[in-house]
C-alpha cells in the first residue's frame, strides 16, 4: 500500500487545515471568553415513610416509585413555578430539572445558574413548595384538620398509656385476691380494659395514617442543597481545544474528500501508470509574464527553466526517438496544459546545435507568435492554401537556428487544409529545410490533431498536474492508438510546489556548468526577419 496516497492530501491542503484550526480556536475563544461560569446544586427528597418501615411491602415501594414520576412532572407545572417566584421575589427562574432516581423512592432537584447563591435559594424553595403542595404538606391542612388530628393523636396516646397501666395494676392485684367473687370481677375488669386498649390502638393507627408521619403520599427532605463553589461543565481551555480538534478533523476529512472527488492527474507515478509511457522531463511552474518573454534557453540560459528543457532534449536524444526521423508533434489531452510553451522552449533547445523549424498547427487558437512576440500575418494557412511559398512564410528568431512558421489567418473549420497530399508536400519541404521539425498541434480532442498524427515520426504529450483529467487522458491514448501514433514520452509541465523537487534538483549547478551560454544572458531581442 502506497503511504503517499494518505499523506499527500495533507501536504497539499496544509494551509486549509491550519487555517481551519486557527479560525476554530479564535472563534471559540471569542465565544467563551465572556460566558459566565455555571454552578449546579441539588436537593434529594424522599417519598413516603417506607424507608423507615422495617417490613415494607412491595406494593408500598412500587407506589412510592410511581408517585416519584408524578411529582417529577408536577414540579415543572406553573403552580410550582409561580409559588417559587413569589416566595423569592423573582420574575424568572434559572434552569432546573426534577428527576426520579431509578428504582428508588428518591427525587432529585437540580438547579443550574451562573449565581451560586441564587441557585441554592431556588433549589431550597422548590423543595419547600413541592412539600407544601403535597397531600402531607402544610397547604394540605385545609381548615386545621391536621392540627385536630395531631391533638387527637396526643390524647389517644395518653389514653393508651393509662389503659395499659390499669391493666398491669389489675393483673398485679389479681394475685393477692382469695375470694372467688373478687377474682371473677377483677378478670372482667381486665377484659374490659383490654378491649378498650385495642380500640384505642386502632384509633391511634387510623389517626396516624392521616398525618404526614404515617401517610404514604408525602415528601420530605433527605439531603438538603449546599452552596456550590466549583463550576460545572468543561472549562474554557477544554472548549477551545475541543473546537480546534473538531475543526482539524473536519478539515482533514475535507481535504481527503476533495482529493477523492478530484479527477485530475497529480503525480508522475500516476501518469506513468495511466499512460504507460515514460516521463522525459519536468518543468517548473512560472508566471505568465515569464512565459511570454521568449525561450528560456536563449533568454535565460542559466535559469532552472532553461536547464529543464535541456534535460528534456537530452532525454529525447538518449531514447528511441533518435532512431526515428525528425518530425515530432507536441500535443496534450486538454487546453491549458502548456503544450505551446513546451514546444517553443524544446525547439529553442534543439536549435542550440541544430536547425529547427517550429510550426504552429493550431489554426483555431494559435499562441506560438504570442509566446515569441512575433507577428502572425501569414503562416501555415497561407502555405497550405498555396497563397505563399513556405520559405517566404518562415520567420527566424534573432540570429539563432530557430525558424518559426506561425499559424497564419485564424479559421474555425480547418479540415479542408488537412488534405493528405498537402500535408505530405508540406512535411517534405520542411524536412528538406531543417534537421528537426516540431509541430505545436491543438489538444487531442480537436480533429486536425488526429489528421496530423499518422504523418508524425513521434509525439510528445504534455501533462499538467492538477489540471489534466484522467478520463480525458485515457480518451487521448485511445485516439492516438486509433490514429497509429507513436508516443515518445510525457512532459510534466507547470509542476506545483509539491512536485517541484523533480525539476529543482539541478538549481545549484546551473551557474557553474552552463557558463558557455553566458554570452546570451540579457541579450537584446533583435527584429525577427524573413528567412533568406
Amino acid at each position: 500500500m502506497d503511504l503517499k496516497a494518505f499523506y499527500s492530501p495533507l501536504l497539499k491542503w496544509w494551509w486549509l487545515i491550519i487555517l481551519s484550526a486557527i479560525l476554530a480556536a479564535g472563534s471559540s475563544y471569542i465565544i467563551v471568553r465572556n460566558q459566565p461560569l455555571v454552578f449546579n446544586t441539588s436537593t434529594t427528597l424522599i417519598i413516603g415513610r417506607t424507608i423507615y418501615d422495617p417490613n415494607p411491602s412491595t406494593n408500598e415501594i412500587n407506589l412510592d416509585q410511581q408517585l416519584g414520576n408524578l411529582y417529577t412532572n408536577y414540579a415543572s407545572a406553573e403552580p410550582v413555578k409561580n409559588s417559587v417566584m413569589k416566595a423569592l421575589g423573582l420574575t424568572w427562574l434559572p434552569q432546573y430539572s426534577v428527576r426520579p432516581m431509578a428504582n428508588t423512592q428518591f427525587i432529585q432537584i437540580i438547579v443550574t445558574d451562573s449565581d451560586p447563591v441564587r441557585a441554592l435559594r431556588v433549589n431550597n424553595e422548590l423543595a419547600i413548595q413541592l412539600i407544601k403542595l403535597s397531600p402531607g404538606g402544610s397547604q394540605a391542612d385545609g381548615n386545621g384538620q391536621q392540627s385536630f388530628i395531631n391533638s387527637q393523636l396526643v390524647q389517644t396516646q395518653k389514653n393508651i398509656i393509662e389503659t395499659t397501666n390499669q391493666i398491669t395494676q389489675k393483673q398485679n392485684d389479681l394475685g393477692s385476691l382469695s375470694s372467688a367473687h373478687e377474682i371473677a370481677q377483677t378478670q372482667q375488669e381486665i377484659q374490659a380494659l383490654q378491649s378498650r386498649l385495642a380500640l384505642l390502638q386502632t384509633n391511634y393507627a387510623n389517626l396516624l395514617n392521616n398525618t404526614q408521619n404515617g401517610a404514604t403520599n408525602t415528601l420530605s427532605v433527605l439531603e438538603p442543597a449546599t452552596l456550590p463553589v466549583v463550576p460545572v461543565g468543561p472549562g474554557k481551555p477544554v472548549i477551545i481545544l475541543l473546537a480546534t480538534l473538531i475543526s482539524l478533523a473536519l478539515a482533514i476529512g475535507t481535504s481527503f474528500l476533495i482529493e477523492f472527488l478530484d479527477d485530475t492527474v497529480k503525480s508522475p507515478e500516476e501518469v506513468e501508470q495511466l499512460l504507460g509511457t515514460p516521463i522525459l522531463g519536468y518543468v517548473n511552474k512560472v508566471s505568465k509574464k515569464e512565459l511570454n518573454q521568449g525561450p528560456f534557453v536563449l533568454t535565460k540560459p542559466n535559469s532552472i527553466m532553461a536547464e529543464a528543457y535541456r534535460m528534456l532534449r537530452t532525454s529525447m536524444m538518449a531514447g528511441k526517438w533518435q532512431k526515428l526521423n525528425k518530425v515530432i508533434m507536441i500535443t496534450s489531452p486538454e487546453a491549458g496544459d502548456g503544450k505551446t510553451t513546451v514546444a517553443v522552449n524544446l525547439a529553442a533547445s534543439f536549435a542550440l546545435e541544430e536547425k529547427v523549424i517550429l510550426v504552429d498547427g493550431d489554426f483555431r487558437h494559435p499562441e506560438v507568435h504570442q509566446v515569441l512576440g512575433i507577428e502572425n500575418k501569414v503562416g501555415l494557412v497561407e502555405v497550405l492554401s498555396g497563397k505563399i511559398d513556405l520559405r517566404d512564410a518562415l520567420l527566424q528568431w534573432e540570429s539563432s537556428n530557430l525558424f518559426i512558421l506561425t499559424a497564419g489567418h485564424q479559421i474555425n473549420v480547418p479540415d479542408e487544409f488537412f488534405q493528405p497530399a498537402r500535408i505530405r508536400k508540406l512535411l517534405s519541404e520542411l524536412e528538406g529545410m531543417a534537421n528537426i521539425v516540431i509541430f505545436d498541434s491543438p489538444p487531442f480532442f480537436i480533429s486536425e490533431t488526429m489528421m496530423l498524427t499518422p504523418y508524425m515520426d513521434g509525439m510528445l504529450v504534455v501533462i499538467k498536474p492538477e489540471h489534466t483529467r484522467r478520463k480525458i487522458a485515457k480518451v487521448m491514448m485511445e485516439r492516438i492508438k486509433l490514429a497509429r501514433g507513436t508516443i515518445i514520452g510525457v512532459v510534466m509541465n507547470s509542476i506545483p510546489v509539491g512536485l517541484a523537487g523533480y525539476a529543482s534538483y539541478y538549481k545549484p549547478y546551473s551557474p557553474f556548468y552552463y557558463s558557455k551560454y553566458s554570452n546570451l544572458n540579457g541579450h537584446k531581442k533583435e527584429k525577427v526577419g524573413l528567412l533568406k
